[in-house]
């Protein structure tokens, strides 16, 4: 596990609040509630419109509508200002924070920060120059891997490991706003893991918490997930986030399949020890028994609870002579015998 990982809870889960998509003001309650929530850290965009998009360029969502990215990205830069503000409410909510950046002069924004981890998003995975920049900046790298090949990804962790950084957890991704369920793929963990021998996690882009609680099961280090107030804000890539109560949801479940999973030794457990007595069950009279008369099947029912013979002991039973009368519905016992 990466070094800003091993000190914290497993896995590490991150809620995306994305570029300056709403006031100051709502962004910091976005990161109060995140906290409360019992996120790991809040997750924001460093970028400048100048250096993520060409003019004349669009992105198409999945309901068809077109947004020039161009001046999309202007209306959302973080400044250093931004930034500052930001990290402020961050300390004071007790909750870590980090950010994505798209080019190296984000990087060096960032950098007066001292970030925990880089994040990179999937349109950054092919960027094998930019990701070997920050790579240089030794500190944990967080990688997303949607849109793209095996191929493509161990190219990206050769540009990065070839730098002399080594503290990198790769991010199974779809690229979808929302992902659908049945797209989500979460054998590709598996697959990232045994392929390149590093710490894998998912970056969510469904509806709900189900995938993020399957693929923690499945050993997912990193949860990452988008995060909203409120739908009706209609903030971007608000269809797949989650609002607080139903991230609240996901923190919670998320925690639970630790506990649930267990250490993996079979053992009775305290709660079980009434239950083996009430549950399980003893060898009975199932008629009367005279004395000196020979044990055979038809003497012997096997019901609960558990206070006398194990039914193991049926078989070393049968053939035995009673030594006294036994009544009907008595728990056997050896001295009977």
């Amino acid at each position: 596990m990466t070094s800003f990982l091993a000190s914290s809870r497993s896995p590490f889960i991150i809620a995306e609040l994305g570029g300056k998509y709403a006031s100051l003001d709502i962004m910091c309650e976005m990161v109060r509630s995140a906290a409360s929530c019992g996120v790991d850290a809040v997750k924001f965009q460093t970028f400048r419109a100048e250096t993520i998009a060409t003019p004349g360029s669009f992105f198409t969502f999945e309901d068809g509508s077109r947004v020039p990215q161009y001046e999309f990205f202007k209306a959302y830069e973080l400044t250093r200002e931004d930034h500052e503000v930001l990290a402020v409410c961050c300390r004071e909510n007790n909750v870590g924070w980090l950010s994505t950046p798209s080019h190296p002069q984000d990087v060096v924004l960032l950098e007066s920060f001292e970030p925990i981890a880089y994040k990179t998003g999937s349109d950054d995975l092919t960027n094998v120059p930019f990701l070997r920049y920050i790579a240089e900046r030794r500190r944990p790298m967080i990688v997303s891997t949607g849109m793209s090949t095996l191929g493509e990804v161990e190219k990206a962790v050769e540009a990065i490991l070839s730098s002399g950084n080594r503290d990198l957890t790769l991010l199974h991704c779809v690229v979808s706003y929302p992902a659908r369920v049945e797209d989500a793929n979460l054998r590709a963990l598996e697959t990232l893991r045994h392929a390149f021998g590093l710490p894998v996690g998912l970056s969510d882009h469904t509806t709900d918490e189900f995938t993020s609680v399957l693929a923690t099961q499945m050993g997912a280090v990193v949860i990452e997930k988008h995060f909203t107030l409120d739908h009706a804000l209609k903030l971007p890539d608000h269809q797949a986030s989650l609002d607080p109560p139903a991230f609240r949801r996901l923190v919670e479940r998320v925690r639970l399949v630790e506990q649930a999973m267990g250490d993996g030794v079979k053992r009775i457990l305290p709660t079980e020890e009434k239950w083996r007595k009430a549950a399980r069950k003893s060898l009975f009279a199932a008629k009367p028994i005279k004395r000196g008369e020979q044990i055979t099947p038809e003497h012997v029912a096997i019901r609960r609870p558990a206070d006398g013979l194990h039914p193991h002991e049926y078989e070393q039973i049968l053939g035995r002579v009673a030594r006294q009368d036994i009544a009907a519905g008595v728990l056997i016992s050896w001295d009977m015998l």
